[in-house]
């Protein structure tokens, strides 16, 4: 059992940055274990730093989730689709740390059914809630625009173009086509509208039925994992198959809405003038409606691909517990000789990547092609990922690692020097250059106060993207 216990310890050592302060401004990572505390870390310094923290404490399995970002409330979030995809990005990061890094798939079922869930189902809700009055909303704006608001508004235009008949008579007959075109398309939305509302009632079944599925997998032997992997791509094909019908309609519906108003405000162009003389606004047809199917689109969008990330995260827990099981199946010899295969390959692996860091790092930084301005944030990269594997390499510590912990142990304190007073050196020194060559102030300002905040990732980020700039490039 020795041997299947060092299979379990076993895992790739988790990628990102580490900074002099942790920042929970875009979220947070943590992570808890059986019977120990939970423990919550900056998204900078990545989901490997929290996993760390909740294996000193307590036992596998540990559950582990993304918090969203802590500067906005969770309406701003849900209808954002950049600060989705912010969380959606670190959800992801997380489950690929537990899934291929960590590779323990208890502790992979744990943190799909647990705090994430229940943030994820969260979100759900408050999204559900603002896209329920959307569709709702937009059908009645766009009913009140094409139908009543253009009758009401026919009659005191007749009465203020009454002078001119002639042209009464030809806006007249614009505004009664527009009614006549505007019918079918109003029918086409609404029936939009409600089949989205199907489409959303089926979230909590899929998710149920994708939670059912990890269960069954988690107690399968191995000869039943091949009928729940099955049922897994089956789910999946299914999650995807009626968004897909439903994104068609959608498009289809926003096109004809955008032809639609096109052609009225051409038919109108002529009119225009003579309109704003008698104090006529044209009614706003479509705004509404076409800003309830981006709505929806953006939904069914983020659904498939949440659908899609658990189906993979479930098909990669599934193979690790089938390999786990067949091992298990072993005698105690074979159990051995896989333990020390794959810790041979995890430290050789752990070496080349040592080396390559310690090759990179050789390597003087990149400069501009114009100015000659170092580029850093590529830099502050690699040098927080060096730090990061501090930890790791201490002597008591080290174990199958240390061939590559040899790599780098006298490379650590130059790395914190640089991270800390080097490369901060350089940026000052690249923004006096800039300065000297009249680039506008206000993108310098960021960089100095990033640096005086302590953020060098985010300095060296800023400062980078202000010499392109000042390059054209």
């Amino acid at each position: 059992m020795a041997a299947v216990a060092a299979l379990v310890a076993l895992g790739a050592v988790g990628s990102g940055c580490l900074w002099e302060r942790e920042d929970h401004t875009f979220g947070s990572f943590c992570a808890v274990a059986e019977g120990g505390e939970q423990h919550c870390v900056g998204e900078n310094l990545g989901p490997g730093a929290a996993w760390s923290q909740a294996e000193k404490d307590g036992a596998l399995p540990i559950e582990m989730w993304a918090t969203w970002p802590s500067n906005k409330a969770l309406d701003e979030i849900v209808a954002s689709s950049y600060s989705l995809d912010v969380w959606f990005g670190h959800v992801d990061e997380m489950i690929e740390h537990v899934r291929d890094d960590a590779r323990n798939a208890e502790s992979l079922r744990a943190t799909l059914a647990g705090k994430l869930a229940s943030l994820l189902d969260e979100a759900t809700d408050r999204q559900r809630a603002l896209l329920a009055q959307a569709p709702v909303d937009a059908a009645g704006n766009f009913k009140a625009a094409m139908i009543d608001k253009a009758s009401a508004e026919r009659e005191p235009l007749v009465a203020a173009l009454a002078a001119d008949r002639q042209a009464m008579a030809a806006v007249q007959a614009i505004f009664d086509q527009a009614r006549s075109d505007a019918a079918p398309l109003q029918s086409k939305y609404a029936g939009v509208a409600a089949r989205f509302a199907g489409y959303r009632a089926t979230e909590a079944a899929e998710t149920a039925a994708y939670a059912a599925l990890s269960e069954q997998a988690s107690r399968s032997d191995i000869d039943g994992l091949d009928g729940v992997e099955q049922a897994v791509l089956a789910a999946a094909r299914e999650a995807s198959r009626a968004p897909g019908e439903l994104t068609a309609e959608i498009l289809r519906s926003s096109a004809a809405l955008q032809v639609f108003a096109a052609s009225f405000d051409e038919a109108m162009a002529p009119h225009r003038e003579l309109l704003a003389t008698h104090g006529a606004v044209l009614p706003d047809t479509t705004s509404g409606a076409l800003r309830s199917l981006n709505a929806m689109l953006g939904y069914v969008q983020g659904r498939v691909a949440r659908s899609d990330a658990t189906a993979a995260a479930l098909l990669g827990g599934i193979a690790l517990r089938r390999q786990a099981l067949r091992v298990l199946q072993m005698d105690e010899g074979a159990r051995e000789a896989v333990a020390g295969a794959r810790t041979r390959k995890a430290s050789d692996a752990f070496a080349q990547r040592a080396r390559a860091q310690v090759a990179a790092l050789s390597a003087a930084p990149p400069v501009s092609e114009k100015l000659g301005l170092p580029l850093l944030a590529e830099r502050c990269g690699e040098l927080s990922a060096l730090v990061q594997l501090r930890p790791l390499c201490d002597a008591a510590a080290s174990s199958w690692r240390e061939a590559g912990c040899a790599e780098l142990r006298g490379r650590f304190d130059a790395a914190e020097a640089e991270l800390r007073t080097g490369l901060p050196q350089k940026i000052a020194a690249g923004l006096a250059t800039l300065r000297e060559k009249g680039m506008a102030a206000a993108a310098l300002d960021a960089v100095e106060a990033r640096l005086e905040a302590g953020d060098v990732k985010g300095a060296a980020i800023v400062y980078d993207a202000a010499v392109r700039g000042a390059e054209g490039t």
